[in-house]
C-alpha cells in the first residue's frame, strides 16, 4: 500500500525544516519557501553573506531507497540535499552535493531510471556525500 499524498507532504515538508535547521545550527541565514516558489525549497545565504543559493530538498523516511527527482530539472547552481528521516528516536541522515555534481555524471546518479517515466537518484552513488556541509561554504 503506496503512502497518500499527505504523508508524502508531511515528509517533505519535514525534510525542509531538518535541513533549515542544520543550516541554520551553521550559522547560514535560511528561508523556507513552503511551496511559495516553485522549484525552490530554500533560499541560504553563506555565514559571511558573500553567496546566496537555492537549496532543493528531496525526503524520504527510511532508506535505502531512491530519491524521484527528473535530471531535466537540475539546475547547475542549486544545491540537493537528499534526506533520510529514519526512525523517531534516530537522527536524520543528510547528502549534501551540488547540481553541477549530479548533472557531470547522470549515469552513475540515476542508473537504469535515467532516460524513464520515473527517473530516481539512487542511494548508493549518494554515499560519498553523506553530511558534506563544508560543500556549501
Amino acid at each position: 500500500m503506496s503512502a497518500s499524498p499527505t504523508t508524502h507532504q508531511k515528509t517533505g515538508i519535514a525534510g525542509e525544516f531538518f535541513v533549515a535547521a542544520e543550516l541554520a545550527k551553521r550559522n547560514f541565514q535560511v528561508a523556507i519557501s513552503l511551496g511559495n516558489a516553485k522549484g525552490v525549497d530554500l533560499l541560504v545565504t553563506t555565514p559571511n553573506g558573500k553567496k546566496t543559493f537555492e537549496v532543493e530538498v528531496k525526503t524520504l523516511r527510511k532508506q535505502p531507497n531512491c530519491f524521484t527527482l527528473h535530471s531535466s530539472k537540475i539546475k547547475q547552481n542549486c544545491a540537493y540535499i537528499f534526506v533520510y528521516l529514519n526512525n523517531e528516536n534516530q537522527a536524520p541522515d543528510y547528502f549534501i552535493l551540488l547540481g553541477t555534481i549530479l548533472l557531470a555524471d547522470l549515469p552513475h546518479f540515476y542508473g537504469s531510471s535515467l532516460g524513464t517515466d520515473r527517473e530516481t537518484v539512487n542511494h548508493g552513488p549518494l554515499k560519498p556525500f553523506i553530511n558534506n556541509w563544508e560543500i556549501l561554504q
